[in-house]
């Protein structure tokens, strides 16, 4: 065997192996990260850039395709982005894996002549994606829906917080479906009865239900205005505060999402200390009904916007509202509040970004402590 044959093989080999190195250590760090992510918000927020410079084969910005169910290509400029964004943060192991289990699927499914399940798993993927594209606050017990994804807390029968991405192009339209509201909140099969408010602890009490995710943002689809409705996105809340005050907040937030086109939301509630002496203070609430359903002190709202002039760092608005009779003609500007504060009192961690400059508020923001709720 000649030189240049030897020569010729051993450089193959070596760029083989050199390849083949690059994608495991690039399958390696791909894992390392996403599993940061999901408990370091920051990390998250900044995977696209992570995800670029890691990237072997360069991106996929433009000419993507996705099939639908019935296997016909769909190609809008929104879901364009989120294929392109699932495409970067994928490493080519999993991309090989993925199409190779897709071309199964659909063999088997051509073989069998059965119908299959509707969508992917990667489908799946882009709806919690879309919704939360500026990270989980919390990660306890995670339930995800067709319109929002909520966190929920079986000791207190209420959510930790919910998210929800309000869209310009819902509030648009009207199912006429959803002109008439269910008499009753629905039951979370996803739930253990023993772990969920029903609605007999809402009887014959000094609160109503309210709801952390509106049913009013998604009168576009019944399917999405029902889930709206079921007793993980409803709170005990102050009738007074439910017909004014929140009204007029949650009216805020579509009024921002038709003005920009979309805006993510963060709702939950708020267990705030009170003074007992000097020195001392405690958390005390009320509980409701034979199940103990935590009312709270307070809520929170936090509205996030892209920022498409500054850099990355989206613009935020934090509010905190207390669970009481509030007078209806105060300024939803008196509520605004610091989004750390929020944090540090909701035990939960949201994205960087700009908050609303407090400087045009008609009157001093109230500090925490002095948001009492109902005793």
């Amino acid at each position: 065997m000649s030189t240049y044959v030897v020569a010729s093989l051993c450089a193959v080999t070596g760029v083989t192996f050199f390849i083949f190195g690059a994608l495991v250590q690039q399958h390696v760090s791909y894992r390392k990260i996403k599993s940061v992510m999901l408990t370091d918000p920051y990390v998250y927020q900044c995977r696209k850039h992570i995800f670029n410079a890691l990237s072997f084969l360069g991106r996929v910005t433009k000419g993507s395709i996705i099939n639908n169910a019935k296997g016909k290509s769909i190609v809008t400029g929104e879901q364009n982005k989120q294929f392109s964004e699932r495409q970067d943060s994928v490493s080519i192991f999993d991309q090989f894996i993925l199409w190779s289990r897709t071309r199964a699927y659909k063999a088997i499914m051509y073989m069998t002549f059965s119908v299959g399940q509707e969508g992917y798993p990667h489908e799946e993927i882009a709806h919690v994606a879309g919704i939360m594209k500026y990270g989980f606050p919390g990660m306890d017990e995670i339930h995800v829906y067709k319109n929002f994804i909520l966190s929920y807390d079986r000791r207190n029968r209420i959510a930790h917080w919910v998210c929800e991405h309000v869209k310009d192009e819902c509030l648009r339209m009207r199912d006429l479906k959803t002109l008439h509201k269910p008499n009753e909140y629905l039951a979370d099969n996803t739930i253990p009865p023993m772990f969920s408010a029903n609605m007999r602890d809402f009887r014959n009490s000094d609160w109503v239900g309210g709801h952390l995710a509106s049913p009013q943002n998604y009168k576009c689809d019944i399917l999405r205005f029902m889930e709206a409705y079921k007793f993980p996105n409803i709170v005990p809340i102050n009738r007074g505060l439910k017909n004014h005050i929140w009204l007029r907040l949650e009216n805020y937030v579509r009024e921002m999402a038709l003005k920009f086109g979309s805006v993510y939301v963060y709702t939950g509630p708020l267990f705030m200390p009170q003074r007992i002496t000097f020195r001392n203070w405690s958390i005390r609430h009320h509980v409701m009904g034979m199940n103990t359903v935590a009312v709270p002190t307070h809520f929170f709202k936090v509205i996030i916007r892209d920022d498409g002039e500054d850099g990355d760092l989206p613009l935020m608005e934090g509010f905190v509202v207390p669970n009481a009779d509030v007078d209806k003609e105060m300024d939803l500007r008196s509520f605004l509040c610091d989004v750390h504060d929020i944090e540090h009192f909701a035990g939960l961690k949201f994205c960087d970004g700009h908050q609303r400059d407090p400087v045009d508020l008609p009157v001093n923001a109230p500090s925490m402590t002095d948001l009492r709720g109902s005793d």
